[in-house]
């Protein structure tokens, strides 16, 4: 019993003091401090021995000293000593952005630019490795300025379009200004004053939008050498004297200060204002010789031989850092292997049930869709038989009424002693014309023969004698289709037509067929009658169920549009391959 519970006292007390560690409040780099509170912090993590605290520390110490304007603040060495700390600390992110920050100190000094390259390429690499484009973007930016100080410009040009493309998806504004600065840098050093001029302004916009003093600077300055490129001094001399104004309030600026003094001292002397021009290169040697003074630029220049011996303790160390980092993926990967088992399992079954749902869902759903296909082919057939019965019907009562009724007569007069024998003849022409007609009902001759067009025009030419006007209109060159299809087309138009004619009390009837390219046959009719309310009316009593049947048998598409002392328009598009 006590060893059971010396053992659960050792593990809280094991888990307390990991808990107290995970929970060490560390500086972030990214805010503002005051000299005090670094120092303070740095002494605390000192003492702690703290390692990770420490370069924490050291990171947050330079990206501020980069903001407090002081001459006698230098990054260099806080960069330094943080790269050092994160890689005792094996913290491989941390490692390469505060290599990244040094590098850029080393941009503008020919002597150490192959060490800002070899930086930020590494800087660059890893963060590209590591899938982290909030940190590739900045360094890729430097990397490009690094290539145009060299002349490498399709080198430039591919890390600054990367750069772009990345932030298009994070829409970073920070980003967006010093990518547009360094392309207007970069079409300025291949002379393209026009596109240069472009970016510029796009970054002093952000620039003065976000207020970064230092890239409002930048971007006043390329858009002034671009000017003065270009011949317009005018413009080019009062831009530079707007960045100069920045340049000259900012001591980390001292670099781009004395670029401006150099494009001011060049404009002049293109004005032949060589007074002015002395003076402004005068004052180019003085910022020169100021830099060359300065913390910043000494602690560039004695960092020189540690550059040397660095290069053994970087290769010396590279070993055992990989060798930590490895060892630690390994040690996280078996302390959530379990963790992702269970995980997998969880998913596997969740996956089998998910199928098996789906797949009964896609049963029930094919069961449906066969049952509503069931349903539509008996609406289909039952309203074709109704179609036929009406037909029949109609033939029936047309024989009894017109035929009989003209055999009745001619029988009558037949056996009539005083009956001619050629009112009797002319009576029989009758009879036999009227069954022509039904005949041509039945089976219009001429659709067989002639085609579509030629019978609709027959069967418009017999009601000429109806009261309302018949317009048909056509276009296209008819698709040769089966004898059956082009049957219940023409029944279709028949159909309309007679409904037009029995119903819409229309003093106009336009029927128009149009052959389309796509193999669609359009069928359209219209007429400016009574009109009718599409939810009030029968479907069976108007003849739209026979209609409707045989579109949906010729798998095409109906639409009606009519409403009351308008007219009625119909609309049919039936597939014809």
């Amino acid at each position: 019993m006590r060893r059971i519970v010396l053992l659960i006292g050792i593990s809280c007390g094991i888990f307390l003091y990991c808990l107290a560690i995970a929970q060490t409040p560390y500086p972030d780099p990214e805010k503002n401090y005051n000299q005090e509170e670094l120092i303070r912090w740095l002494r605390d993590f000192q003492q702690q021995k703290d390692t990770l605290g420490i370069a924490f520390c050291y990171l947050a110490y330079a990206k501020n000293q980069e903001k407090w304007n002081d001459p006698e603040e230098s990054p260099v060495y806080s960069y330094n000593n943080s790269m050092e700390m994160f890689r005792l600390k094996g913290d491989s992110s941390n490692y390469y952005e505060a290599m990244g920050g040094l590098g850029i100190y080393f941009m503008d000094r020919p002597l150490f630019r192959q060490f800002a390259k070899e930086y930020i390429t590494q800087s660059v690499a890893y963060f590209k490795r590591s899938n982290i484009p909030q940190k590739e973007i900045g360094h890729l930016i430097n990397l490009a300025n690094v290539h145009v100080r060299e002349g490498l410009i399709p080198e430039a040009t591919q890390m600054l379009q990367r750069a772009d493309q990345l932030n298009n998806k994070l829409r970073i504004p920070l980003f967006q200004g010093r990518t547009d600065a360094a392309w207007a840098d970069l079409y300025g050093h291949i002379f393209n004053n026009a596109k240069a001029l472009a970016y510029a302004d796009k970054s002093l916009q952000i620039a003065r939008q976000a207020h970064i003093e230092w890239l409002e600077a930048l971007s006043l300055y390329y858009k002034g050498r671009s000017y003065k490129d270009m011949g317009q001094f005018t413009e080019a001399i009062p831009t530079l004297m707007e960045s100069l104004k920045i340049t000259e309030s900012n001591i980390t600026l001292l670099q781009l200060r004395r670029e401006v003094y150099r494009s001011l001292g060049y404009a002049y002397m293109d004005l032949k204002d060589y007074e002015k021009s002395t003076q402004y290169m005068l004052r180019m040697q003085e910022t020169a010789d100021y830099a060359y003074n300065s913390k910043i630029e000494r602690d560039i220049n004695s960092f020189k031989d540690y550059l040397l011996i660095g290069r053994q303790k970087e290769q010396l160390a590279k070993a055992a850092l990989e060798k930590k980092l490895t060892q630690s993926e390994l040690d996280r990967l078996q302390s959530r292997q379990q963790f992702y088992i269970i995980i997998v399992v969880l998913a596997v079954c969740l996956t089998g049930a998910s199928i098996y749902i789906a797949a009964n869902q896609v049963h029930l759903n094919q069961l449906r869709d066969e049952k509503v296909k069931k349903n539509l082919q008996i609406e289909t057939l039952s309203a074709l038989i109704q179609g036929q019965e009406s037909e029949r019907s109609r033939i029936s009562q047309e024989l009894h009424d017109g035929v009989g009724t003209l055999l009745s007569r001619i029988k009558m007069c037949i056996e009539h002693p005083n009956m001619s024998r050629e009112k009797v003849v002319q009576m029989i022409d009758d009879a036999c014309g009227e069954v022509r007609s039904i005949s041509g009902n039945l089976q219009p001759n001429t659709l067989e023969k002639f085609g579509l067009i030629r019978a609709v025009e027959d069967l418009i030419i017999k009601q000429k004698e109806e009261s309302p006007q018949i317009i048909f209109q056509h276009f296209g060159n008819p698709t040769p289709i089966t004898p059956d299809k082009n049957l219940m087309i023409y029944r279709i138009v028949q159909e309309l037509l007679t409904n037009a004619l029995k119903h819409a009390e229309a003093s106009e009837i336009l029927l128009e067929i149009v052959y389309q390219k796509e193999d669609i046959l359009c069928l359209t009719i219209e007429d400016d009658g009574v009109g009718f309310d599409e939810k009030t009316v029968s479907p069976e009593r108007s003849g739209w169920r026979n209609i409707r049947s045989r579109i949906e048998y010729l798998q095409g598409m109906l639409w009606l549009n009519s409403a009351p002392a308008v007219g009625t328009s119909v609309t049919i598009h039936i597939p014809l391959a």
